[in-house]
Formats: C-alpha cells, sequence, structure tokens
C-alpha cells in the first residue's frame, strides 16, 4: 500500500511539474482587436463631448442606433444619429466620466467577440442657464470587420435628465 501511495504522489508531482503551455491565438487576436475597438470607443465618446464626430470615420454604411429617449424612433441610422446629435448640441454641453471599456460575448458562443460595453456617468448641462445634471449609462458597441461601429446601444435616462434641466 505504501508503493502505491509513494507512486501516485509521484506521478501527481510529475504532472503537476509539466510547464507545457498552450496559447490560443484567436484570443490573442480577440484581445486585439478588442483593444483596437476600445480606442475607437473612447474616441467616437470624445468626438462627442467636443461636438464634432466624423460619422464616417465611426460607422458603417449599415450601422443601427438603438436608445431610451422617449419618442425615438426603435432604430436610428446614421443621418437620424447626427440630425440629433446636431438638435442636443445645439442646447446642451455633454461631458463623461473617465470611460473603462469592458469586453463583450457573443450571444450564442458567450466568448469574447471584440465588442465594447461601459459603464459611465455623463453629465448634461444646458447651455442656456449652466444647469448640470448626471447620469449613470451603459453602452455597447458591436463592429464589422473593418472596425467600425455596426450597432450601437445605449441605455440612460435622457428623458428624466433633458426634463430636469427645463424645469
Amino acid at each position: 500500500m505504501k508503493k502505491a501511495i509513494y507512486l501516485l504522489t509521484l506521478i501527481l508531482f510529475v504532472f503537476a511539474c509539466n510547464t507545457e503551455v498552450s496559447v490560443d491565438v484567436s484570443n490573442d487576436t480577440i484581445s486585439k482587436i478588442f483593444e483596437k475597438n476600445c480606442e475607437t470607443v473612447i474616441s467616437y465618446e470624445k468626438a462627442f463631448c467636443e461636438e464634432n464626430i466624423d460619422y464616417k470615420k465611426f460607422y458603417s454604411d449599415k450601422a443601427i442606433i438603438k436608445g431610451t429617449i422617449l419618442g425615438d424612433k426603435d432604430s436610428l441610422y446614421v443621418a437620424d444619429r447626427m440630425i440629433a446629435h446636431q438638435e442636443l448640441w445645439q442646447k446642451y454641453d455633454f461631458s463623461m466620466s473617465p470611460l473603462n471599456p469592458l469586453p463583450g460575448v457573443n450571444l450564442e458562443t458567450k466568448k469574447l467577440d471584440g465588442s465594447v460595453r461601459m459603464y459611465f456617468d455623463i453629465t448634461i448641462t444646458l447651455t442656456e442657464n449652466g444647469k448640470s445634471v448626471t447620469i449613470p449609462m451603459y453602452n455597447s458597441f458591436d463592429f464589422d470587420d473593418e472596425g467600425k461601429i455596426i450597432y450601437l446601444q445605449y441605455y440612460g435616462d435622457f428623458t428624466a435628465a433633458f426634463l430636469s434641466l427645463e424645469e
């Protein structure tokens, strides 16, 4: 019995010392794509706050945008987004807390897919009177093969924020 225990211990020790490491190259590729997409998102959000977005640079021609502003259509396209931004920028200024992008996953496989998710705070200021409100936000960005935004979802109570500033 002692010999069996010693043999089992020796076998476990040998296998525990195995230093062979396998590298998942596909995950490394996804990590690089994710990092590039994070840079795109941060640049996009910065451009939004600066009221100077190059829509062709950031968005795919087929992009769809879904948000939580009362009265908006279910799905917006880039042309709709451009108009909405122009209307917002005429009345409001925007700033954001530091952005800390998180990796997103494919809904079916539950594996990293290069998409970007973010929780942050956005401060909206009514330029007319300088009154501000800060609301929590969640955004998710999906990208096409060229690294352009193909799908953007944003969640935050913009309707209540705008109403509170207009009182």
